[in-house]
This record gives structure tokens, sequence and C-alpha cells, in this order.
């Protein structure tokens, strides 16, 4: 090991192992800034709590400065997305928003008819008019189907609802200086505000949203395909995706083979019957 660290380097190589560090340096700075990695980061993640009850009559105030709760998009009898959100977010919460806004975009259900969504800022200190900026932005940008205006909402609230309602949802987050620890995720809550899944990450697959928007409207939106698709896809909380329920699909097939040779011993027995009635003329 000595004879190695008296071996001669050269200047480039050098200057390249210094330039190396000191850029690793640099990168890694911010990143410790911002998690502050120790303890703080055990109050940091995502409780996936599906089943349970949201309170709807939690207060908080719209983009316009409106009172409202979330029993006035709940009631409207379709499922909710609600966004967990920092307006004033240097870096997460828009990578959140734009993979948001990417599958409203895709999603082939109507906004305002079949859903809503709600985005509520975990900062208390947020006013209606951050809501109102980031709205603008994000409306200005969504061209998918349905009325954003109606079915897209935007909320801030005091400290008592905020964290409320993030406790419920299972969202857990910490102040860093002027910035949050937090995690990436968005929920599906039923008509009747029960948690319905969870999509973690910056992007979200508008097939796997869309099935799991239907299954919270108990069937109330989407269409018999939907249906189908749920009898044979179950959702796998470990990859967050839907994938084939092997029982579901075994049964399936047994019904739609008992159904083939239900129909074919009835072919074969009016064949039959046939042929005897035009035995017993001939004779």
């Amino acid at each position: 090991m000595l004879e190695l660290i008296r071996l001669p380097l050269k200047k480039n190589t050098l200057l390249r192992l210094i330039l190396s560090v000191g850029l690793c340096l640099i990168c890694v700075s911010p990143l410790l800034a911002i998690e502050k990695p120790g303890e703080d980061l055990k109050e940091v993640g995502l409780l996936t709590n599906p089943g349970d009850q949201i309170d709807p009559e939690l207060s908080f105030q719209d983009s316009f400065g409106n009172e409202v709760t979330l029993n006035d998009y709940l009631g409207s009898g379709h499922p909710l997305i609600v966004v967990p959100s920092f307006y004033n977010c240097p870096r997460l919460c828009g990578l959140v928003l734009n993979g948001l806004t990417e599958l409203l975009n895709k999603l082939d259900l109507e906004m305002g008819q079949d859903y809503q969504v709600v985005v509520v800022s975990f900062d208390s200190t947020e006013t209606p008019e951050h809501a109102t900026k980031i709205r603008e932005k994000y409306l200005s940008m969504f061209n998918g189907k349905g009325d954003p205006a109606t079915g897209w909402h935007y909320l801030v609230g005091n400290e008592d609802s905020v964290s409320q309602l993030m406790g419920q949802l299972g969202f857990k987050y910490v102040p860093d200086g002027d910035d949050f620890a937090h995690a990436a995720a968005i929920m599906l809550l039923t008509p009747e505000g029960k948690i319905s899944q969870y999509f973690t990450g910056i992007s979200f697959p508008d097939w796997d949203v869309r099935l799991a928007l239907v299954e919270a409207s108990k069937g109330a939106i989407g269409s018999a395909l939907d249906q189908v698709m749920l009898f044979c896809f179950r959702f796998d909380p470990t990859k967050g995706r839907y994938t084939w329920f092997a029982m579901n699909v075994m049964r399936a097939g047994g019904s739609l083979t008992l159904l083939l040779l239900g129909g074919l011993m009835f072919i074969l027995w009016r064949r039959e019957r046939k042929q005897k009635v035009s035995n017993s003329k001939e004779v």
C-alpha cells in the first residue's frame, strides 16, 4: 500500500482527481442540506393506510379565497385525487405536479364529471395567492379531457387543518430551513372520503390510475371493459401497479370453458334431435 502511495502521479491525473473530488463535494453538499440525514428523516415518508377515513369537513381556502372543505368535492359522488404539495418548493413538488399534469393529459376520463383533483399545500404559511400562481401555471399546461376550471382545485389551510389531513393521509414531512423534507405521492379517495389507493413517485401510469378511479367509484364511472379489467387485475402495492389476479383469471377461464362446453353440447343435442325427427318421417 505504501509503495502505491509513493508512485508518482502525472499532473493531468492529479488535476482530474482534484476536480472530481471537488465536483462530488459540490453535488453532495446541497443534497445533505435538503435531506438532513439523521434522526429527522425518521419523520419523513409515507404511511399507506388504504381504507382509512379522511375527515371531509376539514376547512381550507381555495385559490379564490373561498372557504371550502373536501366534502365540497367529494359531494359530487365521484372519486377524488389528492396531491400533497408545497407551492414554493424549488424541487420535488414541481416534478410531482409535472407528472400529475402528464397523467391528467393522458387520462381517458372526464375531469370534473368523472373525478376531481385537489392539490393541498402542506405549508400552512402559504396563501390563496400562492395557490393562484401555481394553478394558472398548470391549468395552462392541461390539454386532456374535461374542464380543469371546475375539476382541478388548489387549496391552502391553517396548521390544524393541514396537519390533520396530512396525518390522515399518512404523508409525513418536516421543515428543512425554507424548504421541507417530504415524500412524493398522490392519493385516491372514494366518494365517501376513504383512502382507496396510493401512487408514489413523480410519474404516474394512466392505465393504472384509470382503473383505480373506476374501482374507487364502485362502478359509477368507466365502461364495462373497465369492470372486466378489474375482475382480472388486482392492485399490487409493492409494485404500485395493477397485475394479473391469477385466481380470478382461472375462474374466468373455467367459466368460459364451461360455457363453450355447454354450447357445444346444446348444438350436438339439437343436431341429434333433428336427425331422429328426420328418420321417423322417412319410416
